[in-house]
Order: structure tokens, then C-alpha cells, then sequence
């Protein structure tokens, strides 16, 4: 079972979809629940079982007997399609990393895409 998962993977990445054609890799878990890395300078390994994506300083590790499903996107699954770079971000502000940490709202952004939550409104803000 294993090893059909890892070749059905390995397939999917070598039948013509390319990374930089698309700007993040979807995972779906078995639970419903995903996790999303930015497909720029994006690296696989496979190894005891685990599948390890990274890209820039975002790394994600998943179980393969976790794994329903992985596909290369242009949106993020969060449901909020609108990307935005005029946000004010005060104290009341909720920032949140593509992997839903939340992080202090004194956090130097880095450049990336974010979700923040200001005003009862919940934004993709694009920091570049």
C-alpha cells in the first residue's frame, strides 16, 4: 500500500504539472484538513514513512498514511480569494501564517502572503 501511494505521488508530480507554473502545493489530509507550502524553490523528500515539502523557511511533514490527496494550486484554500497590500495592522489585528499560527501582531512581516483579521473582516495581505 506504501509504496503504491509513493509511486501514485511520484507520478502526479512527473505528468507535465510544474511548480513554478503554480503558486502553492495543496496536501489533503485523510481528515479533511490540509496544509499548503508555497510552491516557489520547492523541494520533496520522502523518507521512514513521511513525506517533507520545504520551501524558503516553511517546512511540512506529513505521514504518508495521512496523505488523501496533494495538487499544485493558485489559490490557498482559506476561502478568501481577494489578496490585499493596504492593510493597517494595529493592536486589534489578527495576523496568521499559511499554516493558521498566529503570530503577534508586533511581528516584523517577512515577505509572503498572510491571513489577517482587522475589523471583523479576514484579508490575504500579500507583503512584499
Amino acid at each position: 500500500m506504501k509504496k503504491l501511494l509513493i509511486l501514485t505521488l511520484l507520478a502526479a508530480l512527473t505528468t507535465g504539472a510544474r511548480a513554478d507554473d503554480y503558486s502553492y502545493l495543496v496536501f489533503t489530509l485523510n481528515d479533511g484538513t490540509t496544509q499548503t507550502v508555497s510552491a516557489s524553490d520547492l523541494s520533496m523528500t520522502f523518507a521512514d514513512g513521511n513525506l517533507t515539502a520545504t520551501s524558503g523557511t516553511n517546512t511540512v511533514t506529513i505521514a504518508l498514511t495521512d496523505l488523501a490527496k496533494m495538487e499544485f494550486s493558485n489559490k490557498l484554500p482559506t476561502g478568501i480569494n481577494n489578496i490585499r497590500t493596504d492593510v493597517t495592522i494595529d493592536d486589534n489585528t489578527e495576523i496568521y501564517d499559511l499554516n493558521g499560527r498566529r503570530l503577534p501582531s508586533s511581528t516584523t512581516l517577512a515577505r509572503g502572503i498572510y491571513i489577517i483579521k482587522s475589523n471583523g473582516k479576514t484579508s490575504k495581505v500579500q507583503v512584499k
